[in-house]
């Protein structure tokens, strides 16, 4: 009897496992295809004569400037940011577009379209943002040096009604097509002019389920978080989410898909919807006093800095994105698989501990068997 009720009790959960995700796959599909088929692209300017103040909130967000166009030979303006002067050897005449230059890095794409790498090996091409938290002061990267005519392929999440066929511009070194560069409103919304000539008649609504974020926060197939040289490779939040039981949350539940993180936190304000203790409350309750005294925070721990997109210090387990990994199993101390080439599906203690508990950081360096001592059972009431 205990068998078979156990056996009926994984297949519901098999089962209603199924329907959710069928569920939510119909969802995105109807809120792609609701009021979009036949439809063009209006451009994000069209959005903005109705949708003003979403609009200029939206627009100091990371995802317009994930690509932008050099335009009469002048670098393009961000919120919050300045690029000094393009790679070594060029002028900004000689630029077509800026890869990113919101927030961590920028890269650049020449007149023909290609990613400008360098002559050789020694070429420092990629721009880094000074970062404090890495403790990495602004400076020039290789990229790919030396490396020749290196296409530009990223337009499927770097751009808005991207069609694979075609270069941009003419420009040979452009892969495909698109109607705006960078993430615009009609990236998630859908192409909008049935809408924009019967606003009331036809809806641009989206569907605001994770798997629609997860179209282009990913990197590979989401079993698996992909890493690289001591860290999680950036872009990878629908794979890490879906490691653990947060999977079934929506992205929209802690963010606000208008406004990015690093606008809120210019602004000084909550860079979430919602806080850890939302939920964790109970946990949050039961938690070291010297952590609390240190402003220790929820994060810090549960969604340490394991990725890097621009810059890391492996030997400080400190990249410069946070993880949307957030359990630790006490037991493990390290992150990644044995070759390197993925992290593993919970938070070690390499990352959840010692970017604090390290030689030089700040608290005292702890031993693997302090810390498991200490991070087994650290919510618990005592």
């Amino acid at each position: 009897m205990g068998r078979l009720w156990t056996l009926a009790v994984g297949t519901g959960i098999g089962l209603w496992m199924l329907f959710w995700a069928e569920a939510a796959w119909a969802k995105i599909e109807k809120s792609v295809h609701s009021g979009t088929v036949g439809a063009s692209y209006v451009g994000s300017a069209t959005c903005a004569t109705c949708h003003k103040e979403i609009y200029e909130v939206f627009m100091k967000s990371g995802h317009p400037w994930k690509i932008t166009r050099v335009v009469g030979g002048k670098p393009p303006e961000r919120p919050f940011t300045q690029i000094p002067s393009p790679p070594e050897g060029y002028t900004w005449s000689d630029v077509s577009y800026v890869i990113g230059g919101y927030g961590w890095k920028a890269r650049f794409l020449d007149n023909k379209g290609y990613i400008i790498t360098g002559a050789d090996e020694k070429a420092k091409t990629q721009w880094n943002f000074a970062n404090p938290v890495v403790g990495k002061e602004a400076a020039w990267v290789p990229y790919n040096p030396g490396k020749k005519e290196m296409k530009y392929d990223c337009g499927p999440c770097h751009t808005t009604g991207y069609k694979p066929t075609g270069n941009q511009d003419n420009l040979p070194g452009i892969v495909g097509t698109w109607a705006e560069p960078g993430i615009q409103c009609e990236a998630c919304h859908g192409p909008g002019s049935l809408h924009a000539a019967n606003p009331y008649g036809i809806k641009a609504e989206v569907v605001r389920d994770s798997e629609l974020c997860g179209k282009c926060h990913r990197r590979g197939q989401v079993e698996m978080v992909d890493a690289k040289g001591g860290f999680i490779e950036h872009h990878e939040q629908y794979e890490e989410l879906f490691q653990s039981k947060h999977v079934i949350l929506k992205c929209s539940i802690c963010h606000d898909p208008h406004a990015g993180v690093k606008q809120l936190r210019e602004a000084k304000k909550p860079t979430t919807r919602t806080q850890c203790t939302n939920c964790h409350f109970e946990k949050a309750k039961h938690q070291s006093d010297v952590h609390k005294a240190a402003e220790v925070a929820c994060i810090d721990c549960h969604m340490p800095r394991i990725v890097k997109t621009a810059w890391g210090d492996a030997k400080r387990f400190t990249g410069d994105i946070r993880t949307h990994m957030m359990g630790i199993d006490p037991d493990q101390v390290g992150q990644f698989t044995e070759d390197g080439k993925y992290a593993l599906s919970q938070i070690g203690l390499n990352f959840a501990c010692r970017h604090c508990h390290v030689e030089g950081g700040r608290a005292l360096p702890k031993t693997d068997d302090e810390l498991k001592a200490r991070a087994k059972g650290y919510h618990d009431r005592k």
